[in-house]
């Protein structure tokens, strides 16, 4: 049965707006603090009626948190994509530290939103963190991983993909992903308890693997 476009229309103006004002918040965010932030600068960026901001979101807070976690979402999408098939905890681990930088290479805007908004990005429990927390238990029951609790292993891998982010974001091409990447990767693994001449090892087939298309 085909739907009456009149019934249709209202839908798709809620779906653009709601679109404007993400996409209105995320540069607003990726550039300022959300206090920074009035909820006139987000309407007047997105261009639509200030009533209408509330159509969809209770207040610039609830905006912020729908945009982190989308963001960070996307990034979660391409992590399972590219450890689809790869069991390995370690090797698992080693390729989403790199596919976080690589995010922040590809979509500098996005990953700075991601960075100021998301405040619960290392708490072990978020929703967003079950892939590194499967990932750091299946290491840990295999003894990939050791020395460490599941806490402490989550924080460790949030934190550093955090910081791996970050200083993408800031070398501005001084500093090539891949090569910074590596050398964090190979910390990561190494405190996470693996042996050196492995974590060496992933952490060079990670860098090679995930920015092959991203080097000029």
């Amino acid at each position: 049965m085909i739907a009456d476009p009149i019934d249709i229309k209202p839908d798709r103006r809620r779906a653009r707006t709601r679109a404007a004002l993400l996409q209105a918040g995320e540069s607003l965010f990726a550039a300022q603090s959300v206090e920074a932030v009035s909820i006139d600068d987000i309407v007047a960026a997105a261009d639509v009626a200030k009533g209408s901001f509330y159509n969809h979101f209770a207040d610039r807070e609830a905006l912020a948190r729908a945009i982190a976690g989308q963001v960070r979402a996307e990034a979660e999408a391409q992590v399972d994509q590219i450890n689809d098939g790869v069991a390995d905890p370690a090797r698992r681990m080693a390729r989403a530290q790199m596919v976080f930088a690589r995010f922040a290479l590809q979509n500098p805007q996005r990953a700075r939103a991601m960075m100021r908004l998301f405040a619960g990005a290392t708490l072990p429990n978020a929703p967003l963190n079950r892939g590194v927390r499967a990932d750091i238990e299946a290491g840990l029951a295999s003894g990939a991983f050791r020395g460490l609790t599941v806490e402490t292993g989550v924080l460790m891998a949030m934190g550093m993909a955090m910081v791996a982010v970050s200083r993408v974001l800031e070398s501005r091409g001084q500093t090539s992903p891949a090569d910074l990447c590596r050398d964090l990767n190979f910390g990561l693994l190494r405190g996470l308890g693996v042996a050196e001449d492995l974590a060496l090892a992933l952490s060079n087939a990670a860098a090679d693997d995930i920015f092959t298309e991203t080097r000029s």
